[in-house]
This record gives C-alpha cells, structure tokens and sequence, in this order.
C-alpha cells in the first residue's frame, strides 16, 4: 500500500487534530507511503481515485456517501471512519483507529461490494442519468400537495400512491431514509430492491422487496407543483411535467474495507438499538 487519499468532511474536523492523529499513525506504520488529503471531495474524482491503493473517509455516512458520488466507477476500496453523528457505514470508530490502520497495512481485512441503484429520466433535451450507493427517492416539495406515483414493475402496473414519495433502497440504504418511513431493514449480503412508500393515505401501501433484476418505473404527473427526484441525499434535482423516472440497479459496484470484527448485526445494536435506547433516555430525564 503505497498511496492513500484521505477525504475530510472540514466541518466535522475544523482543528485538523483527528487528521493529524491519522496521519502521523501512517507515518509511523510506513514512513514511505504517500498521503494525499482532500477536503470536502475537493479534487477527488474517478481519474484521481485510479491513481490510489485506497481512500480513507473522515466525517459521517454523508461523507461516505459523498465521496462515492465523486469517484461512481472507481475500483479504489474506501474505509470510513466515523467523526460524524451515525456512521453506519463507517467500519472504524475514533477510539479504535490506531489498531485498525495497522490491521489495515498487516492485509488484515475484507472488500466487501455493496450494489448501487442507477435512476434515468427523459428531460426532454437528453436522458438523465444518476447512481447512488443508498437510496433514489421521488418526493413533493415541502408543504406542497400530496402527489400521485403510479409504479411499474418490470413494465406491469403494480400500484397507485398517494402520499409524500417513493423510497427505492439498496440493502446497503435500508438502514437509511428507508428506515425513517417505515421500511425493512435487509441484511447487505442480500441482492435485493426496495420500495418503500413514503407517508401514504392508502392502509394498503407497504413496502415491497424485489429480485435485484427488477426495473421501476415511477411516474408522476405535475397538477399542481413539481416533484423532487434526491440521490443518496447528495442531489436534489426538480422535475416538471409528466415524467417516468426508471430504476434498477447500477453496473457500479462501491468497494467497502471490512474488519471481521465488525459484525453486521453488533453493528446494527451499537448504530441504531443502543442509540435510540440512549436518545429515549435522556429525552426522559430532560423531562
């Protein structure tokens, strides 16, 4: 391992003191690697991530996320470590970075490859094309009318909804947006896609899981304000007029560094359980 980029979220590390600390743990395992930092994915691109043997990612999932919009066909592995809120897709908590960079330069590791979902549209000029690790979600502005989805199914009609949106979820985003509206959570090993509707009037609307072979196609008919078309949380883009926005999974595949400690579902207590368990419980004292 000869070259590591380091992308920093600047707003979750502003004294630089957890960079540094990275840092210097490098210089003392190898002293002749090369280091290069970024800042907020400043520079960092798929041609720039080629020239890597991996990316470490300081800050939060957001970060993670980010920075895998920036290098979307890169084969460079990415380990993240979480100075962020969550971190469920970090592997490396503060408190244990020392011991996992010298796991990482001891080959003491796992790739795991995590599907991306890709969604394309017709803007009338040209077809739009997105891909994302989580999640693709077609939503109504805020404070603005309940809107109608019709959603195919590999080109059959499967439902009508009424509501604020449609989530579709990796297994990777359904511990994500998915969560927060009621969705599953599907372990990652799993090639799967889901829908989730979001906040609908129908009792009847449930999420549904699919074969990763499936096509989605959600339209949505403007009546009275344009909806919103998000990827991973990192583009909002608006959308007018009757549009087909289709979904399926991405030719891409994100790279991930796995510790074999990191068990998935100690991970799903320590991120979400024990969390939540934690907010309840000083929510309750602070009455």
């Amino acid at each position: 391992m000869k070259n590591i980029g380091i992308n920093v979220n600047t707003t979750k590390n502003l004294n630089k003191k957890m960079l540094n600390f990275i840092i210097k743990n490098i210089r003392s395992i190898d002293d002749n690697v090369n280091i290069k930092v970024y800042e907020d994915c400043r520079g960092l691109d798929e041609s720039e991530s080629n020239k890597l043997d991996i990316i470490i990612v300081l800050g939060g999932d957001g970060t993670i996320l980010n920075t895998s919009k920036n290098v979307l066909s890169s084969k460079t592995p990415i380990l993240g470590i979480n100075i962020g809120h969550l971190g469920f897709l970090a592997q490396v908590e503060i408190s244990n970075v020392k011991r996992a960079l010298n796991r990482l330069f001891r080959g003491e590791y796992a790739i795991e490859e995590r599907d991306m979902l890709q969604c394309s549209y017709d803007d009338g000029n040209e077809i739009k094309r997105y891909d994302g690790l989580n999640d693709v979600v077609l939503c109504r502005k805020i404070n603005s009318r309940i809107q109608k989805y019709d959603v195919y199914i590999n080109d059959i009609f499967y439902n009508e909804f009424n509501g604020d949106g449609i989530i579709v979820c990796t297994s990777t985003g359904s511990t994500g947006y998915n969560l927060s509206a009621g969705g599953p959570i599907i372990h990652p090993s799993l090639n799967a896609l889901c829908l989730t509707p979001m906040y609908s009037q129908s009792l009847t609307a449930r999420t549904i899981i699919l074969d990763s072979k499936s096509c989605i196609n959600i339209a949505s008919e403007k009546k009275f304000e344009n909806v919103y078309l998000s990827i991973d949380g990192q583009r909002c883009i608006e959308i007018d007029g009757l549009k087909s926005v289709k979904i399926s999974m991405s030719e891409n595949k994100r790279k991930l560094i796995k510790f074999d400690n990191n068990d998935y579902f100690n991970t799903l207590k320590e991120k979400i359980t024990f969390k939540v368990k934690g907010c309840e419980h000083k929510t309750y004292e602070g009455n």
